[in-house]
């Protein structure tokens, strides 16, 4: 595993402040992953789409529908990234 070194005069101050700012980032991208999640299980419902299907290039765009499939693909790439972001968090160790 690779380390980021952080300089400060403070230490004891900063490493609390670095703790309670990562654990916050988690709890706004779990939120946010969340909330990801549940528009993309309105919008294939609404599209009668299945998500995974959809991303495996398995259902055809009808003109009519390629807006909101586009749209549909875009809320699956920000899931992903969001839970790529979290997992990251989630490995990180601040160490003193």
């Amino acid at each position: 595993m690779e380390k980021i070194e952080i300089t400060t005069p403070e230490p004891e101050k900063a490493l609390p402040v670095l703790r309670d700012a990562v654990e916050r980032q988690k709890r706004l991208l779990s939120q946010s992953i969340a909330r990801t999640q549940e528009k993309i299980q309105q919008l294939a419902a609404s599209f009668q789409v299945d998500p995974e299907l959809l991303l495996a290039g398995q259902v055809p765009h009808p003109e009519a529908q390629d807006m909101d499939l586009l749209e549909l693909e875009g809320e699956l790439e920000l899931l992903r990234h969001l839970r790529d972001q979290l997992e990251t968090l989630e490995r990180l160790t601040l160490c003193h």
